[in-house]
């Protein structure tokens, strides 16, 4: 239904969509309200019955009032998924407000009526909502409005009756066809924008931020400690003898144990940790308001996870540990240079140890 089949996917999405045209859509609640509540002044000489137009006029107040509640709702709002249902209920609610208003005039004509309902219609699939409820809810305004005008009016011919019936199909037909195609491809762009996004930011082989996205990355935690006065662990590590691993069993052995290290770490560590790629058989990581003390317990326990595994036909494999503290007035440069520092003092303290 022009949907992703992934909820989450979906859900995400919906979210990034909402957020691109947050303006827009409060801009168009606003001024929907307005304009839906000023309609009150040509009404009021209109209409000469002053029980009749108070009813309207409380209608129009009631919407009015429902309208500013909607545009308080987005505007607080920080996950915009529930916007599906509350659009949804919003839509049916003015549209059959809007039908009963339209049917208090004296003498309305059938067709002029039927346009109202048409620019009604086409209205719903403007709003961002699910394509299947903007259906539903075309197709519940159109049916409600000819079973009000079936009650109120009299002597219709059949001819017009069922000429209004075809003009609103046509457009409700239209419009689903053209908003399923625009959803469809919206949805596309968005699923490339994101493989474009991974590919600029993640490394191709084992799925982890690269060395761009790492340094970007450090920049926001960084400035987050600053501000916080807290520290950041920054840790470098890389496998031991990986050049024999290549040169022994072939470089897709060396890449197999590339990605399945990778998987190890991120099954250990923080969904708030940051861990890169940062070349060849070298990683980095950073432990956010961790210190010393515990970081280096926390990469001991890495470390052993990583020695008793059992790379395939390889066997085991073990990784030498550098760990520095990011401090107050640091720059990316200097804290990686003491942790590269300290990888260096493990490797030639007799490899797979933590500095």
């Amino acid at each position: 239904m022009a949907e992703f089949r992934d909820k989450a996917l979906e859900k995400e999405f919906y979210n990034a969509e909402i957020a691109k045209n947050l303006n827009y859509i409060k801009f168009t609640i606003l001024i929907a309200g307005l304009v839906y509540f000023l309609f009150i002044i040509p009404e009021y000489f209109l209409i000469k019955d002053a029980t009749l137009f108070i009813s309207i006029f409380i209608n129009r107040c009631i919407i009015f009032v429902l309208l500013m509640f909607l545009y308080i709702k987005v505007s607080r709002d920080k996950t915009y998924f529930s916007l599906i249902y509350w659009f949804t209920a919003y839509e049916i609610i003015i549209s059959l407000s809007f039908i009963y208003v339209s049917n208090q005039f004296p003498s309305p004509d059938l067709l002029i009526q039927s346009f109202g309902v048409m620019l009604m219609v086409l209205t719903i699939f403007l709003i961002n909502n699910r394509w299947l409820y903007s259906v539903f809810t075309s197709l519940f305004v159109s049916t409600g409005y000819f079973i009000f005008s079936t009650i109120c009016f009299n002597d219709v011919p059949f001819a017009k009756f069922s000429a209004a019936i075809v003009y609103i199909l046509i457009v409700i037909v239209l419009s689903s066809i053209s908003s399923y195609s625009i959803n469809y491809y919206k949805r596309i762009q968005y699923q490339n924008t994101i493989e474009l996004l991974k590919m600029v930011e993640n490394d191709a082989l084992t799925g982890i931020y690269n060395k761009a996205k790492f340094n970007q990355e450090y920049a926001r935690l960084a400035e987050w400690a600053e501000q916080q006065n807290t520290c950041l662990a920054v840790v470098m590590f890389d496998i031991d003898d990986f050049k024999e691993v290549n040169d022994h069993y072939g470089h897709l052995a060396g890449d197999m144990v590339l990605t399945e290290l990778t998987k190890i770490i991120c099954k250990n560590i923080f969904q708030s940790d940051l861990f890169a790629r940062w070349g060849g058989e070298e990683f980095v990581l950073i432990f956010p308001d961790v210190r010393l003390k515990q970081a280096i317990e926390r990469v001991e326990r890495l470390r052993n996870l990583i020695a008793e595994y059992t790379f395939g036909e390889i066997g085991k494999v073990t990784c030498s540990f550098g760990v520095a503290v990011f401090e107050k007035g640091d720059d990316l440069e200097k804290v990686l240079q003491r942790s590269d520092e300290r990888l260096y003092l493990a490797k030639n303290s007799g490899k797979n140890i933590v500095k």
